[in-house]
């Protein structure tokens, strides 16, 4: 073989065939070149240098190599010192410096505490032995036996999907359907349904809710209302109360008009919290004394003055077979594991669990608290159910697609079983959120204002949050096994951005809803392991529970929209301490006069308060409108018709005729003395 020969101990070298060898000693990287001709060789750049090989007998063909020598000019070797006369490069050491082997050491440690390990390690669901693979596999096996064409699967599957389906709507349109009792329809009640709405609702006298007695409404309950509590501070007399059921009397069998109907339904025993049931209310009119206690589970709230309404609640026979919600949840939880293990499809498993366990929520375990006579009730459910679902289902086309076949697709047949039992399980533990999380932890809102005044919360969401961050440690690792930690790390940090950002929108709130929390998290269970098919099954039916019940609320809300019953966080009165005056007539006659301190114009135009309501015992009394009197000229006289406490509660009126915040309860006594509520105001 023809050519130059090139020898040199640090980085180029022929070997025995007349190759030319260039090497870098520290990286080990070695690039090929032939020595056949001198053409051959190019100078080469900072960089690098290319040896070319140009065969003479055919001008066609080539062979090119590429070597990276060196990343600084002091460090390479440029082509001309190895061809120039004289060269000493024989004699040259060839050196690094120390402080660029520190460099790429760093480099080095970066790129693995970063990227991860080299080679990354995709996470992998194997069989374990000692349970049992073989029997995992075995509904698989005896399906393929069965069906082995695939048009058949789809047919099987199609068959599996409507009797599921009719487990379901069966016994809703059963136990749900349209009720007659003694003649008259029976109306669907909510578990926070009630007959008397709360402050100012019913407006003057409570004349928008007439009749007060000599009526009867038969009405039918769901289950589960005994622990609705709740979610906003009501008054009752001079008592603040919130997070509880809300029934005011019943001690003997007689409950204030504005207690919720079917708790009162359960405290009195017509029906039951498991199954729901019906019951009819018979209203008697105004009604003194209330008297609380403890039955069935549910705690009353005393009241020891007067009410315009009450009612009592009786038993309705003919109700029907009442709520079959736990009955259904075991028939619906049997055909999931039975999808899951008989199936090796992950999209399969994904979409008929999510599909069979939203129908379940939206129609039986959790749907949504609608007011509506018996005989519409299916239909309104269906219609909601249905309008939910289908948005639903193209959120989760993608999070399949992004997410989930990563964990689904794919598993060995030896760990059907434990795959189906982690996903199923999460997911139905997820979608009932009402029995299980809702019922374990103490967070009812995620709001500050709520999270201040509910007790236990502060420390429940500490303690929520540290399980989250344990948990998004343990899926980080997994991350950086697989070499995708910094798309992890990306993902997180865009989120925690837009979220900052929206927490700063002027005059709206952020709200973190059940479907908001679980897309948000859904990203961290993107691998296949069995601690991600658990989460993700959780998360994917804590999405169902959020959309099914609620529907895709907005992420951003006015504070109006959310505030339900709420405090403003408006002006409120400011009461001049009252005069009584007591009339000797024969019979004595006592009233009691209020009077208000002036109101600021520019407080009133900024809060657009256009009059005052005055409530005594819970019931709008008096409304006076300012286009006529001047606060401060108005007065409100109440005279005593019955030896009672009497309690007062004062309000400015918005515009639209909305009244704003109350006051605390100032309370007349029976023995004619005056108790002010704490702030209720200024001496």
């Amino acid at each position: 073989m023809s050519g130059n020969t090139l020898t040199r101990n640090t980085g180029v070298a022929a070997d025995e065939d007349g190759d030319v060898v260039f090497s870098n000693n520290d990286n080990g990287r070695i690039g090929r070149g032939s020595s056949s001709s001198s053409d051959g060789l190019r100078k080469g750049g900072k960089s690098g240098v290319e040896v070319r090989h140009l065969d003479d007998d055919d001008d066609n063909s080539n062979e090119e190599a590429q070597l990276l020598h060196s990343d600084s000019e002091d460090d390479g070797l440029e082509l001309d010192e190895l061809t120039s006369p004289g060269s000493d490069v024989e004699n040259r050491p060839f050196r690094k410096s120390k402080s660029r082997q520190q460099g790429r050491k760093r480099h080095r440690y970066c790129d693995w505490l970063w990227g991860g390990p080299a080679p990354s390690k995709t996470q992998r669901i194997e069989p374990r032995a000692w349970l049992l693979p073989r029997l995992q596999a075995g509904l698989v096996d005896v399906l393929d036996c069965l069906f082995p064409q695939k048009w058949q699967k789809g047919m099987l599957l199609v068959g599996f999907g409507i009797v599921w389906m009719l487990t379901v709507v069966v016994p809703v349109v059963l136990t749900k359907g349209k009720v007659v009792a003694d003649g008259q329809e029976v109306k669907h009640l909510g578990c926070v349904s009630s007959l008397w709405g709360g402050n100012a609702e019913c407006g003057l006298d409570g004349r928008l809710c007439e009749p007060f007695g000599n009526t009867s409404v038969a009405f039918r309950c769901p289950a589960d209302c005994a622990g609705v509590k709740l979610l906003n501070p009501r008054w009752v007399g001079n008592q603040q109360i919130n997070y509880r059921a809300y029934v005011i009397g019943g001690g003997e069998g007689v409950y204030r008009g504005d207690s919720f109907v079917c708790q009162a339904g359960v405290h009195a025993g017509v029906v039951t919290d498991k199954k729901g049931g019906c019951g009819r209310v018979k209203l008697k009119g105004e009604y003194y004394r209330f008297e609380n206690s403890t039955q069935n589970g549910v705690e009353s709230v005393q009241f020891g003055s007067y009410f315009p309404m009450s009612y009592e609640v009786e038993k309705v026979e003919g109700c029907g077979r009442g709520d079959a919600r736990w009955g259904q949840l075991i028939v619906s939880v049997g055909l999931s594991l039975l999808l899951g293990a008989g199936t090796r499809s992950g999209k399969v498993m994904f979409f008929g669990g999510f599909t069979g366990v939203f129908l379940h929520v939206g129609l039986v375990s959790d749907p949504p608290d609608i007011e509506v006579m018996s005989g519409r009730l299916v239909q309104e459910l269906v219609g909601i159910m249905v309008g939910r679902l289908l948005p639903a289902v193209f959120v989760m086309v993608v999070v399949y697609w992004a997410i989930g076949r990563r964990t689904l697709e794919g598993v060995d047949e030896g760990a059907n079983w434990e795959k189906t039992l982690l996903w199923m399980g999460g997911l139905w533990l997820g979608g009932l959120t009402n029995n299980t999380f809702e019922a374990w932890i103490p967070i009812s809102r995620l709001e500050g204002h709520d999270l201040r005044q509910q007790p236990g919360a502060v420390v429940a969401l500490v303690v929520v949050v540290g399980v989250l961050i344990a948990l998004g440690t343990l899926q980080a690792w997994h991350f950086w096994q697989e070499g995708r930690l910094p798309k992890f790390l990306a993902f997180y940090a865009g989120a925690i951005a837009v979220i900052a950002t929206l927490v700063v929108m002027p005059g709206l709130e952020l709200r973190l809803h059940h479907y908001v929390l679980a897309l948000l998290l859904l990203p961290g269970t993107a691998m296949q392991t069995r601690p991600s098919l658990l989460f993700q099954g959780l998360l994917v039916g804590l999405f169902i529970n959020g959309v099914a019940r609620w529907g895709f609320d907005s992420v951003l809300q006015t504070y109006d929209s959310i505030r339900g019953d709420g405090q403003y966080g408006s002006l409120v009165p400011e009461v001049v301490a009252p005069f009584i005056e007591t009339l000797e007539m024969g019979v004595k006659q006592e009233t009691i006069h209020f009077k208000w301190s002036a109101l600021d114009d520019v407080a009133r135009l900024r809060e657009k308060i256009e009059g005052i309501s005055v409530l005594v015992n819970d019931v709008e009394r008096f409304r006076g409108w300012f286009t006529k009197t001047k606060l401060e000229d108005m007065v409100f006289s109440w005279p005593r018709f019955r030896k009672a406490d009497e309690y007062f509660r004062f309000s400015f009126v918005g515009e639209g005729g909305n009244t704003l915040d109350w006051t605390e309860a100032g309370t007349w006594f029976a023995n004619g003395t005056w108790s002010k509520g704490v702030g209720f105001y200024k001496v």
